[in-house]
């Protein structure tokens, strides 16, 4: 007991004395301490907010976007210097809870960092907009730009899919109406194979851009052919024969007469024309014939048009007229002699005019006159013909003349009588 009296007076003596002390020690130690470890602030500007119970929304069928930039914050840190040269962005922790959304998209921003003193922040609170989330499908549509190198066209065009999946918010899943790629071609002379990006456009044309849109892939395989062109004719022709009195022409009139295909240089190279090989059909005709065709039955394995747009339907007249005829008279000089037997000499016994009558195309009859018409007998191979090896002195053989008409002037059979003469041998 006498000790803790003993005690007890030893602290109340001059215990206002000693609790200055007390208080000038502490404030000593506090003015040590700033003079040795002073207290500052830094700032860091991109403190990027975490995410915690996002999983919520995502049940519900949710979907969020930040607004306003908000996930970034800007934080200042008030901590002694020793601790400040030591921190960065990434040592300050913040966290807005999903959990705690409220009706206004407002989630709260918690800050921590253990050596701070304080935490001052530009905003606790993170801005969200909240939708449904919602899936659908889309056409994938493609569009050309520049033009493929000269004596080149574009043929067809395949994509590796012709639909997308994309989900994201509804507002803006909605306002989805098509995804399309953009095939360059400018300048090429080659088939193009190539991984084309997506966009997403709008009913009119205007592209849809939003971070939350997920794409089922954002490239589709894009293949566009390249062919090389070249211009070839069209050939066609006829079967069967016309009417009596009537003759064809040789005439055939194809409209189109040539036509540009395309398709690859190898396949080109071994095409010289395009074929109708179905004939037109002239058979009793009396007049021209005309046949139509479409002219995509007659292309060669392939092989396509360069203009995808022409009318494909192509028109083939055979030309058919009436035969006249036309009566000549020629003289023996107009009838020459070839063809002469080894040691005979030959010549035309004729009293008189020799009459010819002509058959044929009335332009070609007309070119035929007396003074321009003449003919041919061939002796030696008339009698070797007709098996006629025996010949003598003074023999006088009817033989046929051939004449010098065109394709479609054609002339009644004539018969000159001709004398062969035994050459004289030299003694």
């Amino acid at each position: 007991m006498k000790v803790l009296k003993r005690l007890g007076k030893i602290i109340t003596n001059n215990f206002g004395l000693k609790l200055l002390s007390i208080g000038l020690s502490f404030v000593i130690w506090v003015i040590v301490a700033q003079i040795s470890n002073p207290v500052g602030t830094v700032s860091f500007s991109n403190v990027q907010v975490q995410f915690i119970n996002v999983d919520q929304l995502e049940n519900q069928g949710k979907v969020f976007q930040v607004l306003d930039q908000t996930d970034v914050v800007k934080v200042t840190v008030r901590a002694p210097e020793s601790v400040i040269s030591t921190l960065s962005a990434a040592d300050i922790t913040a966290v807005a809870d999903f959990s705690e959304i409220g009706e206004d998209g407002t989630v709260p921003i918690t800050y921590s960092l253990d050596r701070a003193e304080r935490i001052i922040a530009d905003h606790d609170e993170l801005l969200v907009s909240v939708d449904d989330k919602k899936t659908k499908y889309v056409n994938i549509q493609y569009q050309l730009v520049g033009d493929v190198g000269e004596g080149c066209v574009q043929g067809g065009v395949k994509l590796d899919r012709n639909r997308l999946e994309v989900s994201g918010p509804a507002s803006a899943v909605d306002r989805i109406s098509y995804a399309l790629v953009t095939i360059d071609l400018d300048g090429a002379v080659k088939t193009i194979s190539a991984d084309m990006e997506i966009v997403l456009c709008d009913a009119t044309g205007v592209k849809v851009e939003n971070d939350l849109i997920v794409k089922q892939t954002d490239y589709v395989t894009t293949t566009v052919t390249v062919l090389s062109t070249k211009t070839v004719p069209i050939y066609a022709s006829v079967t069967g024969e016309p009417a009596a009195g009537y003759i064809y022409t040789g005439d055939i009139y194809v409209d189109p007469e040539v036509v540009t295909i395309a398709g690859d240089t190898s396949v080109l190279n071994g095409i010289t024309r395009i074929d109708i090989t179905d004939p037109v059909d002239i058979g009793s005709a009396r007049n021209d014939i005309t046949a139509t065709y479409d002219l995509t039955k007659f292309l060669p394995g392939g092989v396509e048009f360069e203009d995808k747009t022409m009318d494909t339907e192509i028109s083939v007249t055979a030309y058919v007229e009436k035969m006249l005829e036309k009566n000549l008279t020629i003289t023996s000089d107009a009838i020459l002699i070839h063809d002469i037997p080894e040691g005979f000499n030959a010549e035309v016994v004729v009293t008189e005019d020799i009459s010819v009558r002509l058959v044929g195309l009335e332009t070609e009859l007309n070119a035929v006159s007396s003074e321009s018409l003449t003919g041919i007998v061939e002796i030696d191979s008339y009698l070797t013909a007709n098996n006629i090896t025996d010949i003598h002195d003074g023999d006088v053989i009817a033989i046929p003349v051939k004449f010098n008409l065109s394709d479609h002037v054609n002339a009644d059979a004539v018969y000159v009588r001709v004398q062969l003469t035994q050459v004289e041998e030299d003694v």
